[in-house]
């Protein structure tokens, strides 16, 4: 295919600066629009989080049985109420948002019973509630949107049911006000249009500057071949003693090329040299990287023995990191003859720092699991330890459970993680419902509470960390709960703990096709074997 007329008819600089200039425009904005979208969807994804915490954490900072109490308008004073609003504005504060309540419903009426707002008042009618209450109400699920509240404007909401132990039905919603989100938009948008720009701007004057240190040679080497043709190749003439720094003279035009191959050669090994130089600096630093990562793995443990237990469990953990280093972690070690201990968290954030992290929570949660036999204490303790200048506030959503080998019992405390699933002996998946405590090492002096549940023979637990569950495919959708659902059924009653995350594993990697793996992936799955695991 011929090129146009109009650029065939173009000097070799233009024919050279024209089409970096349009890569340039064209790369340029594709990559800034697609940073922006990317930065604007992290943007939501984070405010969501941080509401949904702020949600999930207000039943663990009032008192234990607050909701059992607050059913009618005089059941909490002033003192208490006033006492509760501090403490939740407070962590309000922490986290960031906009508003932290609590509602109830009376006589078809919404009154609030908790809020992180100072001075607000107990039972307090909600006149013109938001959509979302009623939304939530239909559904009575945790429901997440931008809704309108009449009172209050545009606000990114996250409300969620709560029932104390009579039944009563309660709302916690945690709100941020939209235009803090929008803001945060139009900041991202200014950053990455002066980060466009002068990208662009950079590049074309690399552009130009490149066109010209090529053709300014060919162009001395034509005005020389032309006035040597003119002048007859009079000895006269002579190359422009700027391309030869030895004032090489010669009228010889193959010693010329020959020298200019010379010095392009001479340019090009230093170039090589150059880039030998940033390519071993690289490697370094990428081998630092693995290294880190090995010394990571070094952390966690090795195939589970089950011989000392006589078969009557099977325990295995996987995990694939996205990067050389991993945010995610696990552990379980025997505690005795009887007892079990295992754990799995996700440590927020990426990369090195999230690492370190996990490295800290590992070594600590080893030491103060074989002091401590309560996962709340142990949790309790971690979380003082990792709050202490904890200046960056990340946390771990951690789940820390402890297996009687005999009687099937696990005692269990969940900091802020997703629950884990149910592995019935008949090959049947349910969530396994679990009080979810909050995160750990953001804030020092949160209390945790440990349950205690049997598994019967066959049955299993299944724990995951949402780099699972939020794997993405080259349409950009969610691998989600139900696949994996749809999946851990499929092993069938009595897989092997192995061969059940090996499913969820292989899943995944189909799923997700040539989409890179933006989070780790950690699964742990432990099953209840019973007498009938032994010889």
């Amino acid at each position: 295919m011929k090129s146009p007329y109009w650029y065939r008819k173009q000097s070799i600089r233009r024919k050279i600066f024209i089409p970096f200039f349009a890569i340039t425009l064209l790369t340029t904005t594709v990559f800034t629009i697609y940073g922006f979208i990317q930065n604007n969807r992290a943007i939501v994804n984070d405010i969501d989080r941080r509401l949904l915490i702020a949600a999930l954490t207000m039943e663990q900072l009032l008192p234990e049985d607050y909701f059992d109490r607050a059913i009618e308008p005089d059941a909490i004073d002033d003192v208490e109420h006033d006492r509760n609003s501090q403490v939740l504005n407070v962590f309000l504060e922490n986290v960031g948002a906009t508003y932290l309540y609590a509602l109830t419903k009376e006589d078809g009426r919404y009154y609030f019973v908790a809020s992180a707002e100072v001075g607000w008042p107990y039972w307090e009618e909600y006149v013109n509630p938001a959509p979302n209450i009623f939304e939530l109400e239909r559904t009575g699920r945790v429901h997440v949107s931008t809704t309108d509240d009449p009172d209050y404007g545009l606000l990114r909401s996250v409300v969620r049911p709560v029932k104390n132990a009579d039944g009563r039905r309660f709302i916690i919603g945690a709100d941020i006000n939209a235009h803090e989100v929008t803001a945060l938009k139009q900041r991202a948008l200014i950053n990455f249009l002066v980060m466009g720009v002068a990208s662009f701007l950079g590049a074309v004057l690399f552009s130009y500057l490149a066109s010209v240190s090529i053709t300014r040679p060919l162009m001395r080497l034509s005005r020389f071949t032309r006035n040597l043709v003119e002048g007859d190749f009079s000895a006269a003439i002579r190359l422009d003693p700027a391309l030869f720094p030895d004032r090489s003279e010669t009228n010889d035009e193959t010693a010329l090329l020959s020298f200019d191959f010379d010095l392009m050669q001479q340019n090009l090994e230093q170039h090589i040299e150059e880039l030998k130089i940033t390519q071993s600096a690289r490697e370094r630093a990428e081998s630092e990287l693995r290294i880190a990562g090995r010394i990571q793995e070094t952390f966690l443990p090795g195939p589970f023995d089950t011989d000392p237990f006589g078969g009557r469990i099977q325990l295995h953990a996987a995990m694939l990191t996205a990067k050389q280093a991993s945010g995610d972690l696990y552990d379980y070690f025997a505690i005795d003859d009887t007892h079990v201990f295992f754990t799995l968290g996700d440590v927020s954030g990426k990369g090195m720092p999230a690492a370190l992290f996990m490295s800290a929570v590992v070594v600590l949660l080893r030491s103060t699991a074989r002091l401590l036999n309560d996962p709340a204490e142990i949790l309790v303790r971690i979380n003082d330890a990792m709050a202490e200048r904890n200046e960056s506030c990340t946390f771990v959503t951690i789940f820390v459970g402890v297996l009687n080998t005999r009687t099937g019992e696990i005692r269990f405390c969940n900091g802020g993680h997703n629950p884990p699933r149910l592995l019935g002996a008949d090959g049947a998946v349910n969530p396994w419902p679990v009080k979810t405590n909050t995160v750990v090492g953001p804030m020092e002096g949160f209390k945790y509470v440990s349950e205690t549940r049997t598994l019967q023979p066959g049955e299993g637990l299944f724990l995951y960390t949402d780099g699972v569950t939020e794997a993405l495919n080259e349409a950009g959708a969610l691998y989600g709960e139900e696949r994996m659902d749809t999946i851990l059924s499929r092993a069938g009653a009595g897989a092997m703990a192995e061969q059940v995350n090996r499913g969820i594993l292989d899943d995944v990697a189909a799923f997700s096709g040539q989409c890179e793996q933006a989070d780790d992936i950690t699964l742990l799955t432990v099953r209840y074997v019973g007498s009938s695991g032994l010889d």
